[in-house]
């Protein structure tokens, strides 16, 4: 916050949205007892526009002569309520977390906190999750109450997300999400690695598909997930040549990515003629993908020479793990390159309309990973 923003606070916002303090203070905090107007709405949320104002702690900080660094808060919106070091463990979280952090330290002297809401439909715990904040990343679904927090507080909102559909959570009537939106596509990412493998001359395909799709989790299933499965379906059809086949695992309530390793080979036992008619295996990630490799070396079949293989992440764990695979990931640079971009760009405005920017992904064979 700069000298001249420093000296900005809800009275000044109040003398030119025309209304008062009080109106001012009740709409960052959401507090009103009963709804603004949309004109009341408009001129305060303006005037917090054109003064570039945001509330946080940073005032009270300054006042005590401290020094207190920008940060970036990041919120996993698929289950925003679990543990912070469980959000951390995703693999594809992790990496895209730690390009990011090292880019924000480096480029824009910024801090990044992952952040627990442990009650999403409370006003009272986004306002307090919020409260440092300059800018805010969310990944996955869009809570609506989180929108509004960050709207009335005039915080800009990142989302990130490997579809170009967005999924909300809670009622969004009357509630203004303002977003950037980077998104790459998972289900083109299967075609491509389809195309690669059709190319090679396989023609006989198995699909393992996560346990997270709606068919299993018809109430709370991963949009990624489905369009991967969508993507390979697609493929499938415009390729008459070609016969396909899809497995998913069991669904269990203990659920997490690394106990996909064992779920997919147990569903390899359980359809041992799955893979001996395939010479084609497309995976939901990594993890499903070295499962399936280690059930077909048992079998004595070596990825890559007797059967074509391939995951989706390029997950740092998984790099050096034998046999190396082909894999489909976000360009990670990229994805970094664009939130320090847009970071910088919200700073210093809010005005400009919202961006979509869709983030290329790429094909990485064993040579090239």
């Amino acid at each position: 916050m700069d000298g001249e923003t420093a000296k900005i606070n809800i009275n000044t916002i109040a003398r030119v949205a025309k209304v008062s303090t009080s109106t001012v203070s009740s709409f960052i905090n959401g507090t009103e007892v009963f709804p603004f107007s949309p004109e009341t709405r408009r001129r305060v949320k303006q005037a917090m526009l054109e003064l570039n104002y945001r509330p946080h702690i940073g005032g009270i900080l300054m006042r005590r002569s401290a020094q207190r660094r920008s940060k970036v808060g990041f919120v996993f919106g698929e289950d925003c309520s679990q543990p912070v070091l469980r959000t951390a463990a995703i693999p594809l979280v992790q990496r895209f977390l730690c390009d990011l952090e090292n880019a924000l330290d480096t480029r824009l002297d910024m801090s990044l906190e992952i952040l627990r809401v442990n009650d999403e439909d409370s006003r009272s715990d986004w306002n307090t999750q919020l409260l440092e904040l300059d800018c805010l990343i969310n990944f996955g679904q869009l809570n609506n109450l989180m929108c509004d927090t960050l709207f009335r507080r005039n915080l800009p909102l990142i989302e990130v997300y490997s579809t170009e559909e967005v999924r909300r959570h809670g009622d969004f009537s009357g509630i203004d999400a303002e977003f950037d939106f980077l998104f790459w596509r998972n289900d083109r990412q299967i075609e491509q690695l389809f195309e690669h493998f059709h190319a090679q001359g396989r023609r006989n395909f198995l699909f393992i598909s996560s346990c997270n799709i709606k068919a299993l989790r018809p109430d709370f299933y991963g949009y990624d997930a489905e369009m991967k499965l969508e993507g390979f379906k697609r493929a499938l059809v415009s390729h008459p040549d070609c016969t396909g086949r899809i497995l998913s695992a069991k669904n269990v309530n203990d659920f997490n990515m690394f106990r996909e390793f064992e779920l997919t080979r147990e569903l390899l036992r359980e359809n041992p003629g799955a893979l001996e008619n395939a010479d084609a295996v497309i995976c939901h990630n990594d993890i499903v993908a070295q499962a399936v490799a280690s059930v077909a070396m048992e079998a004595g079949r070596l990825p890559g020479r007797d059967l074509m293989l391939s995951g989706e992440g390029h997950f740092r764990e998984l790099q050096y793990w034998y046999p190396k695979i082909t894999t489909g990931c976000v360009d990670y640079a990229q994805l970094t390159d664009r939130v320090c971009e847009l970071i910088e760009l919200r700073r210093n405005d809010r005005i400009s309309p919202p961006r979509k920017i869709e983030i290329p992904t790429l094909l990485l064979t064993p040579d090239r990973s």
